[in-house]
């Protein structure tokens, strides 16, 4: 019941939100610019380099910052999908010359998608709370935004604290007039 009714988006001003008016950026060479220059500041690549050092795969990384950037209107999906391997390669350069160990993404059979988003979720927030919340740290920022987007997504709404073992977590059991498992009154 937290998520938004059907239609509602209709029933808001037009153009409101900043994913619903043009980008910032069109061009993909100018949108990689953006994020290899954003991450090569050294604020936010030592707080980048640390959620990975704690596990956060590069793959999941690359792909949450660009999903933020067009959600804060920045450039499009488009243009994200044809960045995406440019930022990885960028990320990935960086770990080897800090000589972090690091996971390029989650094993296949790891886990499924919304346990992954509740994993990146409790990694990015474990992050946060090792570092310093200085004022203007703009990579302190970036892994709170991340965060906050990250959480919005989550089913629910309830993401389980980065110390409770997965295997604590209550299972969520679909409910509905047409979830499985319903019965017809009998």
């Amino acid at each position: 019941m937290n998520g938004p009714i059907p239609g509602q988006s209709l029933t808001r001003e037009p153009k409101r939100a900043r994913y619903e008016r043009p980008p910032e950026i069109s061009d993909p060479v100018e949108a990689a610019e953006y994020h290899i220059a954003k991450i090569a500041n050294p604020e936010v690549l030592d707080d980048i380099l640390h959620a990975l050092e704690l596990g956060m795969p590069i793959k999941t990384m690359a792909e949450t910052m660009l999903t933020t950037a067009v959600a804060m209107g920045i450039h499009n999906i488009d243009v994200s999908l044809a960045i995406v391997d440019v930022v990885q390669e960028y990320l990935i350069s960086n770990a080897l010359e800090a000589g972090i160990e690091f996971r390029e993404d989650f094993d296949k059979t790891e886990e499924n998608d919304e346990k992954k988003k509740k994993r990146v979720d409790s990694l990015l927030r474990k992050a946060l709370e090792d570092m310093e919340d200085e004022e203007g740290d703009e990579g302190y920022q970036m892994l709170k935004d991340m965060s906050d987007m990250v959480s919005e997504n989550i089913e629910g709404g309830d993401v389980p604290p980065s110390d409770t073992p997965e295997s604590e977590t209550p299972e969520e059991k679909p409910a509905g007039l047409m979830s499985r498992g319903q019965t017809n009154g009998n």
